[in-house]
Parts: structure tokens; C-alpha cells; sequence
């Protein structure tokens, strides 16, 4: 008997799932939707505070504001010279250069609101497009109940301060949507229509969100060719799965390929360690979360729970008992035997163990695989659980709404087994707080006790209530045989659903006050208004976490006056720092290696350099502005000036030596890395060298050259620039490791530097490919009999599961206990940093400065 055959004694369920036409309910359904981001938005959408904090200080705001200023100027630079004395933007990817809200909103207004426009809507329409995706399988409330669990479960309250990663999120339901749709017509056009989302969240700039999305989409292809009724299915579904994620691919290649380029070039290049794959696996000591978000705190005010590692925001995985019950109700009963709720359910099984990561042993050599090796932080597989929760749930509100008998004693049973587990480890961890409680006295510490104390109970009772008021509509509708009555019942649990999550993560959405972005603090009006001003290099005392920690009032017009991280470029300074992952290798050897005593900062052209309290020591004198100090450095060198008496390095790692062996020599000689060695190593030189334009991707140095010499421009070097002398192509040298060198003949010249991507051309190329390749399958004619049902019974979806499961559960098991040389059962040294007790060493406390 074929896997697809109605076995006896079962309901066809491909009659089941038959949602209701479109109408009134997805109007208000649709209006629910917006209403609740809007609502746990409405600082940022009301333009009453701005987003910041994390990476968004960081990394995204900066890089955007950049990205903004230069198209406003009719510019599409590719190249920051603002940062780390310029970087690759464009190929770096999280500015999103080519992602489509970047054009609806960047261009046309402040940064901070169109930032703040382009974050809300990302997850608005994660939500929206969700729901469309389940309006194919479900009714409103059921599609509302799954746009709420994805839209604002967990995964995106984890990653808000990882603005690309929202950006990507939206594109994941449209994938799968447009999956679904070429599947069932047998058309190309909803291949077209995935790979197209697919392309963007490459645009986005978050490669992860790709690799997981691809992993879902690639999983589903697979299990339904696998489950497939005939052979001319299979090879459908497999042609349209794979040549969905591969046009994606194709048409997204403008921008992978510059950025693979530059992850070649990067401290990535060679992959990941084991240790750095698996930072942030998600530990079961987080178990009570699940049933409590605020059960150790939240990312507002949240205590030292696991000794301060800093990914505990970015372990939320809270999706709320009522929404995990009513996931239950919807993988149980006549969808249990349907093919397209066992694959959510197997995929959520999945996306739970693989958020393990180093808790077992399917890790231990995944940083030895290609691309899969790059992709760190295990936690982020709660992207699958999130998506599989949210088709079931919706499901579970279906069921609930249509006649016949739902049994909500699996969704009570998992509901009790979350709290009794959860209990003991909560003791466990709070267990130093009635065993020690002399060790905490202060009254910063007893403020913070009473403020756990009103969370925890607050928690404790929206979840308490919300879970009561679910299960008890879920009971009465499954019991009332009046159908207007059961559709209104359940109709009230998607509101629910809502209402839990957004009040878990109510002070999740960090926002400031607009000035924070829109009045630059007093230092860079300062470095605006001197003539001497070059570079600048800023170090802070504090973290751009802190606002997430604090339990008490910040000033934080005040933290950022260091201009730490990324913010100089905020404001249109030049900077010799930043804030990337993928910083290209040079770069870092030369921070590493050039020492700030012995000229570093000199031969960049840093012509200040600001610090906080802690650094102010370090560079004397120093003048204190705001909450920072600046230090004018008088011997910063021109950043386009001609230098000689060569040191020839053989290639990078010589360079490198160099820096350190030169030590204050560089002051008066220049490393290079030139085969043609044209100057001796004595050799004087003399002359002058000004840059007479000076834009992102074009830069003109004029040289008057009284002898041979080398133009040193002080801008990283990078396989994009290529340059010329008087017109013809003359080769670009690195300099010091990190700049540009080119050399000249006695003389005046003219010296053009231009900038284009390197690996854009070919990008370029294969996305104008896959541009034809998309129009032709758009227009190819629709295939007949090729079509792939969704919802019909699968005779072995049951055994399936239990195999799963029963393969987990082994696979955990096995990661857990180890068998000693003389028989003894212990316990895996993985787990050794499982487990952590209560402390109050985290949070401003931990960062606050340190003054005599």
C-alpha cells in the first residue's frame, strides 16, 4: 500500500483542510495584526524614540546613515571611507545596500525614522506574510494565532538588535508560501516568486537567515518527495524545491559574491572553531523560560545567569505555553496522519535538538563543514521551531473552530511537564538566594530584588491567566456543538496568543530619544570645527549592551560621547575603527601589530583620539569634553604624502614582522609589499602630494615628485581599488599591511584611485543570468499533472514520529552520559558549563566606573 493510501477506518483529511474563502475575517484578522506591532512599536513608529542598543548602535545604524547620506547625494558608494580608514561596505552586506525597504524609505528621510520604519515593517510583514502563507491551509484565526508565533515569538525579540537579521526574517513565510504554491499548480512562477525571496535576505545582509531557510525549504522537499505518491511527483517537487534555493542563488550573486570575497580575506577565511561554532547553543537550563520569559530576568533587567555570557537576549525562544498547547492540539488528532502537519512537527523536533548545539554530539565536528561551519550561534535554529510552532498552532485554532472532537489532554500534559521541570531547576539557580542571603546587601542589590520579585510574580501571573482563560476557551469550544459559538470561542485565542506574547516582551523594543542620533554630542561638533582634523580613533568605559542590563536610569547622551564602536560614522567622521564580523585580515594584523607607541597612530592619520575615565591616562595631554577626553595627536601624518627608504616585504606575514620589528622606524620608512622593489632602501625623497577630490569610490591625488617615490595613501588597502598615474594603470601596493601604495617617477603626476567591488563583475554577471533564467520560467507554460497536494493522509506519519522522537531522545541521551576506562557512567565534559547559580554580578553593577 502506497504511503499517500487512505488507510481503513480513516478520514480522508485532504477534505479537512479546506479553509474558508477570503473575506471580513482576514480584514479584521489583518487590522489585529498591525494593531499589535504598532502597538508594542509605538514609540518607534509615532517617531517618539529611536532605535539603538547592540548591534544596532554598533553596526547598523552607522553603516545605514552612511548608506542614506550617499544616495541623498545621488551616490551609490560601495566603499565607507569612514570606517576601519575605509572599509568594503557593500561586500561587508549589513548596510543591505540592495534590499528593497532600503529604497521606500532611506533615501526620502532622517535615517533614525526610516531606521526605525524599515525594523517595524520587517516584522510586520514576517507576520503578514505568514499569515497569507497559512490562509492556504487554515481560517483567519488560525492564520492570525501563527502570524502572532512567528511574527513576535521569540526568535524575533532574540535578533532585534540584529536589524539584517529582521530584514531576513520577513522573506522566510513568502519562501515557503511561494514553495507551496509551485508545488501545487505545477507552475515556475512561484519558484520565481521564492528565489526572489531567497535573493533578498541575501540583500539583507545576513547570510544565516539564508542557510536556515534554505535548511527549511531543502527539508520539506525533501520529505515530500520522500513521501511522495508517484514518480512524476518526486521529480517535480525535487525541480522546483532545488531550483527554487539555486535561482536564489543565481539572482542574489551581485551581492554573495563581493561578500564571500571578502569572507576570504577576513579571520573567518579559514571557518570557525568548535568553540565559536557553538557559542550560544541553547542550554536546558533555559528550560523554564519556556513556560515564564522573565524567569532569570529580561533583556531590560536581567540577572548573571550564565556568568554573564552575553547572548542571553539571543536565547528567547519563549513562544508561551498557550501557543506550545494549541501546537499540540493542531499535530494531534485527524492532522496527525496528515502529511503536511508531519513534517512541521518532525521540523520542530529538529530545530529543538539542533538548538542544542554543543549539548551534543552533532556538533562536534560541524565547523569542519564547508559553509555550514561559518554558521555559529545554535540558538538561532529556533527559527525552524518558531515557523513549525506556528503552522501547528494554527492548525490546533482550525480544529478547534470546525465540529467534531478535540482532546486537549496531550496539550494539558505537555503544559504540566514544562512547569514540573521547570521547577527544581529554578530552584537550583536561585538556590544562593535563601542559602547566602547575607551575600547581597546593599541597597542597589535589594532595589534589584524587589524588582525580580514584581517581575517574576507579574510574569508568573499574565501566563498563569492567559493559559487558564486559552484552555478553558479551547475546552468550551470543543465541547459546545453549536457551531457559530465554537468559531467565536476560538476566534478569541489568536487575541490571547497576542496578548502573552507581547506582554512577555514589552520592554524588549528599546528606543531613545531622537537626539540621540539627531543632536551629535559636543566632541563632534568639536572635531567638525578643527582644521587639523584627519582621523579620528575613540575608546569608551562602557558597553553598547548596557542599556539592555540596566536597572536604573542611564544618561545615554553621555555614553556615546566616547564615540565608541561605529558611532563616528553616525555623524560623517572618519574613523581608523569600527564594528564588523567580517573585518578584512589586514586590517586587524595592523591594529595588532602597529603599536600606538610606536607610531601607529601616526602613520594612519589619527589627528585625535578620544577616550572615556578609564583610557584618559593613557594619552597626555588630554582636554575633557562631555563625559569624554581628547587627545589632539600634533604628529599624525598626511593621509596622501610621499615616502621612501623602502622596507621590502616578501609578502603579508613579512609585512607584519616588520611592523613589529621596525618599531619607531616606520615613523621615517614605508613596509611594502612590491615584487618590482623600483627604490633602494636608503633612498631620500622629496616633494608633495595633495588629494584634490575626494568621494567614496574616486579619489585624485596630485604629485609633484622632486624624486622617485612612493605615494602612500593612508586608506586600507582592498583588491577593489585599482589606480592610475597620468591615465595609464599603475598596480596598487599594500603599504604598512594595510594601505595603499603606488610608485612614481620623478615628476608631477596625477594619480586616480578608483573603487569597484572585488568579485562584482562576476556577481553581477551571474545575477544578470539568473535574471533571464527567472523571466523565462516566468512565461514557460504550466505543467499538467505535475501538481503536489499538501493535505492527504500519510499511512506512516505515526511511526514516523515516534522514530523521531525515540532518535532524539537517543541522540541526547548519548550526549549526555560517557562510560569511563574501568566502566564507571559519568557525565560528558560538554555539559560541564551547563548549569550556573544566581548571581548579581551582572548589569550596570558590573560596569560601573571605577573612580577614586
Amino acid at each position: 500500500m502506497s504511503q499517500l493510501e487512505p488507510m481503513p477506518g480513516v478520514e480522508d483529511e485532504s477534505s479537512w483542510f479546506q479553509p474558508p474563502g477570503r473575506g471580513r475575517g482576514d480584514v479584521v484578522a489583518l487590522l489585529a495584526w498591525t494593531v499589535a506591532v504598532c502597538w508594542i512599536f509605538w514609540d518607534a513608529v509615532s517617531l517618539r524614540g529611536a532605535f539603538f542598543y547592540f548591534d544596532v548602535t554598533e553596526i547598523n545604524y552607522p553603516y545605514r546613515y552612511f548608506f542614506a547620506e550617499e544616495l541623498k547625494a545621488g551616490r551609490f558608494s560601495r566603499w565607507c571611507p569612514w570606517l576601519y580608514n575605509g572599509l568594503p561596505l557593500f561586500s561587508e552586506s549589513q548596510a543591505g545596500y540592495l534590499h528593497p525597504l532600503k529604497y521606500l524609505f532611506y533615501p526620502w528621510m532622517e535615517t533614525w525614522k526610516a531606521f526605525n520604519f524599515d525594523t517595524v515593517l520587517s516584522i510586520w510583514l514576517a507576520g503578514a506574510g505568514t499569515y497569507g502563507w497559512l490562509r492556504r491551509h487554515v481560517g483567519p484565526a488560525g492564520a492570525l494565532t501563527g502570524a502572532a508565533l512567528f511574527g513576535v515569538g521569540g526568535f524575533t525579540w532574540a535578533h532585534l538588535v540584529h536589524t539584517s537579521m529582521i530584514n531576513a526574517l520577513a522573506s522566510v513565510p513568502f519562501a515557503v508560501w511561494a514553495l507551496e504554491w509551485a508545488w501545487a499548480s505545477g507552475a515556475w512562477r512561484g519558484v520565481v516568486l521564492g528565489a526572489l525571496a531567497i535573493a533578498c535576505q541575501v540583500f539583507a545582509g545576513h547570510l544565516q537567515d539564508v542557510i536556515l531557510c534554505s535548511g527549511i525549504l531543502g527539508s520539506y522537499g525533501l520529505f515530500r518527495a520522500a513521501t511522495a505518491g508517484s514518480k512524476p511527483e518526486r521529480r517535480a517537487v525535487l525541480a522546483r524545491t532545488f531550483g527554487l534555493v539555486a535561482l536564489g542563488v543565481v539572482l542574489s550573486a551581485v551581492q554573495w559574491v563581493p561578500s564571500k570575497e571578502l569572507l576570504d580575506r577576513s579571520p573567518r577565511a579559514g571557518g570557525l572553531t568548535y568553540d565559536e561554532l557553538t557559542f550560544g547553543s541553547w542550554s536546558p537550563e533555559l528550560l523554564p523560560t519556556l513556560a515564564l520569559r522573565e524567569a532569570y530576568g529580561t533583556r531590560a533587567r536581567d540577572t548573571d545567569w550564565m556568568d554573564g555570557f552575553y547572548p542571553y537576549h539571543e536565547m528567547d525562544a519563549y513562544l508561551g505555553l498557550l501557543g506550545l498547547a494549541l501546537a499540540v492540539v493542531g499535530a494531534a488528532g485527524p492532522g496527525a496522519k496528515d502529511r503536511w502537519t508531519t513534517f512541521w512537527a518532525l521540523l520542530a523536533i529538529t530545530g529543538g535538538l539542533m538548538m542544542l548545539g554543543r549539548f551534543t554530539f552533532l556538533f562536534d565536528y560541524a565547523h569542519k563543514i564547508p559553509i555550514l561551519g561559518s554558521s555559529r550561534e545554535p540558538v538561532r535554529f529556533h527559527l525552524w521551531v518558531a515557523l513549525a510552532v506556528a503552522a501547528l498552532a494554527a492548525v490546533g485554532v482550525e480544529r478547534l473552530q470546525r465540529p467534531g472532537v478535540v482532546s486537549l489532554r496531550a496539550a494539558i500534559g505537555l503544559i504540566v511537564v514544562v512547569v514540573v521541570v521547570s521547577a527544581p531547576i529554578l530552584f537550583f539557580v536561585y538556590e544562593p538566594v535563601w542559602n547566602d542571603p547575607k551575600r547581597w546587601t546593599l541597597p542597589y542589590h535589594l532595589a534589584r530584588y524587589r524588582w525580580l520579585g514584581r517581575e517574576l510574580l507579574t510574569g508568573a501571573a499574565r501566563t498563569g491567566v492567559l493559559v487558564a482563560l486559552g484552555l478553558g476557551l479551547a475546552w468550551r469550544a470543543a465541547k459546545t456543538s453549536r457551531p457559530t459559538l465554537r468559531a467565536k470561542l476560538a476566534a478569541c485565542l489568536p487575541v490571547l496568543v497576542l496578548l502573552d506574547l507581547l506582554g512577555a516582551h514589552k520592554d524588549d523594543a528599546p528606543t531613545v530619544d531622537p537626539a540621540y542620533w539627531t543632536s551629535p554630542p559636543e566632541i563632534v561638533n568639536r572635531l567638525k570645527a578643527d582644521p587639523s582634523f584627519i582621523r579620528v580613533f575613540a575608546t569608551g568605559d562602557k558597553s553598547s549592551g548596557e542599556p539592555g542590563f540596566a536597572s536604573e536610569p542611564i544618561d545615554f547622551m553621555r555614553v556615546r560621547d566616547t564615540l565608541n564602536w561605529s558611532l563616528p560614522a553616525a555623524w560623517g567622521l572618519a574613523s581608523s575603527k569600527g564594528e564588523t564580523p567580517m573585518i578584512p585580515r589586514r586590517i586587524l594584523d595592523y591594529t595588532d601589530n602597529a603599536m600606538y607607541k610606536a607610531g601607529r597612530f601616526d602613520l594612519d592619520s589619527v589627528s585625535h583620539i578620544i577616550t572615556g575615565r578609564l583610557q584618559r591616562s593613557s594619552f597626555v595631554p588630554n582636554t575633557p569634553v562631555g563625559d569624554a577626553f581628547v587627545h589632539v595627536n600634533k604628529n599624525a601624518l598626511p593621509r596622501a604624502r610621499l615616502a621612501g627608504k623602502p622596507f621590502y616585504a616578501a609578502d603579508r606575514q613579512d609585512a607584519v614582522a616588520a611592523l613589529t620589528r621596525l618599531n619607531r622606524e616606520l615613523y621615517a620608512r614605508i613596509v611594502v609589499e612590491d615584487p618590482a622593489r623600483p627604490l633602494s632602501s636608503d633612498a631620500e625623497v622629496a616633494g608633495s602630494a595633495r588629494i584634490t577630490t575626494d568621494l567614496p569610490e574616486h579619489v585624485v591625488v596630485s604629485v609633484d615628485a622632486q624624486t622617485p617615490a612612493y605615494l602612500m595613501l593612508a586608506d586600507s588597502f582592498d583588491p577593489g581599488w585599482s589606480a592610475t598615474v597620468d591615465g595609464k594603470p599603475a598596480p596598487i601596493v599594500p603599504a604598512y599591511v594595510a594601505f595603499r601604495a603606488v610608485y612614481l617617477d620623478k615628476g608631477a603626476h596625477t594619480v586616480e584611485f578608483h573603487y569597484r567591488p572585488a568579485g562584482f563583475t562576476l556577481g553581477l554577471t551571474l545575477t544578470a543570468i539568473g535574471v533571464l533564467i527567472a523571466v523565462g520560467l516566468i512565461v514557460a507554460p504550466r505543467r499538467i499533472g505535475v501538481g503536489s497536494l499538501d493535505h492527504v493522509p500519510l499511512a506512516t506519519a505515526t511511526r514516523l514520529r515516534r522514530i523521531w522522537i525515540a532518535a532524539v531522545v537517543l541522540i541526547i541521551a548519548l550526549s549526555i552520559l560517557k562510560i569511563g576506562p574501568t566502566g564507571n557512567v559519568a557525565v560528558q565534559n560538554r555539559w560541564d558549563r551547563a548549569w550556573h547559580k544566581f548571581t548579581w554580578g551582572s548589569g550596570i553593577e558590573a560596569m560601573v566606573e571605577r573612580r577614586k
